[in-house]
């Protein structure tokens, strides 16, 4: 699987308070959880969008993982407004079925520390005091390993390549399964005011590709369509092109592209990141869902120097919004891993099924 999820938090507009299932699939509570277009790790380049998410004290949100594995790893940039006053708090969580596993958690003092589950039992290093401070962006790259006697926790800051935790051979299991079956952010037991998250992403080691922490902090980039593509084939509804409907933040119900004939295409041209340097992945994502009786299964694609990367089908849409990811490890036209221009030039799009 190696992939399994991400939130730049770049395309739902500005004071967009998220949805349960739309992506996260649960919020501990209605309302907790508001899209700030203010504030964010790095100024996007060109007119790209951007954004973090705010989440309230002893709120968060939380994404089911597939393949239920052992070992997680987690990008996310986040910063506290306020360090906890008196107890730890948990800032990061890793859950089996809504019981926590493990949990990053800050002091009052601001030192980060995992926990063996809901802050209950401390386990592995401590980094210094004042290694968080409030109001500070930081990047944080987490490689958790969840077993009774030989797990592990590791954690990088800002990109560094010396581990501010790098702790082996510990119980970092809560339950009786040593796996993962959900991600969280967010703070569960109280004590964090808001925290404010940017750029999430999380994999786990099972897969070809995209199985390891990059040597690097990375951000996402969010492209939004702006000019027609290669292909203009589905049906415009409420606004008269096809990218207009496409770039709407966020996905707009009345506003959308709709087909219901069997291999047909839609592509973008996006707005230009200005990439020199080769990502760390290019994930292509729809917002989708059937308004009709028909069984529809659409495929993803990504099209590059004249050449369609296509995904395989996705599983038969309700009719409810769902966002879907298609990330291909290589570009379709070189059959090699993307470079900066090429992906930055790659137009993404949709094939009715």
């Amino acid at each position: 699987m190696a992939y399994q999820f991400a939130d730049p938090f770049d395309t739902y507009g500005n004071n967009y308070t998220l949805l349960a299932g739309y992506p996260w699939d649960a919020l501990s509570s209605a309302g907790v959880a508001t899209v700030i277009n203010t504030d964010f790790r790095f100024t996007p380049p060109g007119t790209l969008p951007g954004g973090c998410c705010g989440i309230t004290i002893g709120n968060y949100l939380r994404k089911n993982l597939s393949g239920s594995p052992a070992t997680v790893l987690i990008l996310v940039g986040i910063k506290l407004l306020t360090l906890p006053s008196s107890s730890v708090g948990d800032i990061v969580m890793l859950w089996d079925t809504g019981t926590q596993q493990v949990c990053l958690a800050v002091t009052p003092n601001g030192a980060l520390q995992f926990y063996r589950g809901n802050v209950a039992n401390a386990i592995g290093a401590i980094t210094p005091n004042g290694t968080i401070q409030a109001n500070v962006w930081y990047g944080l790259a987490i490689a958790v390993t969840v077993n009774g006697s030989t797990g592990s926790v590791q954690l990088f800051i800002n990109g560094s390549q010396v581990a501010a935790i790098n702790s082996t051979g510990l119980n970092t299991q809560a339950t009786g399964n040593a796996q993962a079956t959900q991600v969280s952010i967010g703070n569960s037991n109280n004590t964090v005011g808001t925290i404010r998250y940017d750029d999430f992403f999380c994999m786990d080691t099972t897969g070809a590709f995209l199985n390891a922490l990059p040597a690097y902090d990375p951000r996402i980039f969010t492209k939004m369509p702006s000019a027609p593509g290669n292909y203009t084939n589905w049906t415009p509804v409420g606004l008269g092109a096809n990218w207009q409907n496409a770039s709407q933040q966020p996905p707009s119900a009345s506003d959308y592209n709709g087909n219901n004939v069997g291999g047909t295409k839609d592509s973008y041209v996006t707005q230009s990141a200005g990439l020199a340097s080769a990502p760390f992945a290019v994930i292509v994502r729809a917002s989708l869902e059937r308004d009709d009786g028909g069984a529809h299964t659409p495929s993803l694609l990504i099209r590059s120097g004249g050449v369609d990367g296509v995904s395989s089908a996705l599983p038969a849409l309700g009719s409810s919004y769902v966002f879907y990811d298609y990330v291909p490890q290589n570009d379709p036209n070189t059959v090699l891993p993307w470079t900066g221009p090429n992906a930055d030039a790659a137009q993404p799009g949709v094939v009715e099924g």
